[in-house]
């Protein structure tokens, strides 16, 4: 098994000799990986790529490739990730820094997860893992509440290191099936949009706890509209469930309307027919808007896709007419009130998730 380390560097000629001859002693006891180190530089003016190839000479597991010019640190790691997956045939990529804020000995410890496993994160924010003390108040506060902030919005309860760097990712199945022209950031937020995108395939995630470090020298290159830049790509990762939720709050009005105007047919024919009618408004939209990249087209395939639609949201039918007709009829709650709470809290999540899942399901890059 290949893993590939991938640093992008820029101005690190104190921290980079240092940096290989420590991977090197890590290498060789990770055994029987092949262990590669991929150097991404970014045409740095103090010399940091004629250090690396000067290593190169005693390492032929050592790698650089430089940039024309400083593009960002995402749009570096997505050269050296594309570099490793096509030429060094790599098997696993290693996101890493070169300024020894993550510690090359925890390497191994993410390593031994490889075969269980398909997404090993190193975590600073779960118990053994912690952030440097030595940091100033303003940026402890950017650094827990970005993490904070990306966790709640992009709804990943059960991973508590949103915002690391620290990352070891499969590449059969996860990210040789990534389109590296699509990702949303060319600095520090692209870790969040590779992040979710591990998550929605479906990968068994595990976090490590490591030690982050302090700079041993140099000067930080974290900048302060990070959190901004992290809010920008979650609005664009979560605009479909932006988009669903208008198009659920349209249906509810088609349905609340409907209901009022056949309630004197009878309480349960009005329920049925109103959520009937909000089903055909729900998909319509879906089909042109929320869901336009996977848009169904074509007669045959759009009655077939409608048909599996309504079978799919059979389910929130049943749900909502009998819950509906049962909480109006024998609790007396207001079938205004009944709506809302009925749709919001059962039916609008089982709805995203058959309709991601079985309606509009996300094709691979490579399919058809």
């Amino acid at each position: 098994m290949k893993i590939v380390v991938i640093i992008p560097t820029y101005n690190e000629k104190d921290n980079t000799p240092r940096m290989i001859e420590a991977l090197a002693r890590v290498f060789s006891d990770i055994k029987p990986h092949k262990m590669h180190l991929l150097y991404i530089d970014g045409n740095s003016p103090d010399g940091t790529a004629d250090v690396i190839r000067k290593y190169q000479k005693k390492y032929d597991w050592l790698h650089v490739i430089v940039e024309t010019k400083k593009e960002g640190l995402g749009k570096a790691y997505a050269k050296g990730m594309a570099y490793a997956m096509q030429e060094l045939r790599a098997d696993w990529l290693l996101e890493f820094d070169g300024d020894f804020q993550h510690p090359p000995e925890s390497i191994s410890e993410l390593v031994k997860y490889t075969t269980s496993y398909d997404y090993i994160l190193g975590s600073r924010y779960i118990k053994g893992g912690s952030i440097p003390k030595e940091w100033s108040l303003e940026r402890k506060l950017l650094s827990v509440l970005g993490n904070l902030v990306a966790r709640v919005l992009l709804i990943l309860p059960n991973i508590h290191d949103v915002t690391g760097g620290f990352k070891l990712s499969r590449v059969k199945g996860f990210m040789d099936q990534f389109d590296f022209d699509k990702l949303l950031s060319k600095s520090f937020a692209y870790k969040i949009h590779l992040l979710y995108y591990m998550v929605q395939k479906g990968a068994r995630v595990i976090e490590i706890p490591f030690i982050f470090g302090n700079r041993t020298s140099g000067e930080s290159k974290i900048i302060k509209n990070e959190l901004f830049e992290t809010l920008r790509v979650i609005f664009l990762l979560q605009q479909r469930i932006v988009k669903f939720g208008v198009t659920g709050f349209i249906g509810y009005l088609v349905n609340a309307i409907f209901l009022q105007l056949l309630s004197s047919s009878g309480e349960l024919l009005a329920w049925l027919v109103s959520t009937e009618l909000a089903i055909i408004s729900n998909f319509t939209i879906n089909n042109l808007w929320t869901f336009r990249s996977e848009k169904i087209s074509g007669v045959g395939k759009l009655l077939f896709k409608f048909l599996q639609f309504n079978l799919t949201s059979s389910g929130g039918l049943i749900i909502q007419s009998v819950l509906g007709f049962v909480v109006v009829t024998y609790l007396n709650v207001p079938r205004q009130l009944a709506l809302p709470i009925i749709i919001g809290f059962i039916v609008l999540p089982y709805n995203y998730f058959m309709y991601t899942k079985v309606i509009w399901k996300e094709k691979a890059p490579n399919q058809k």
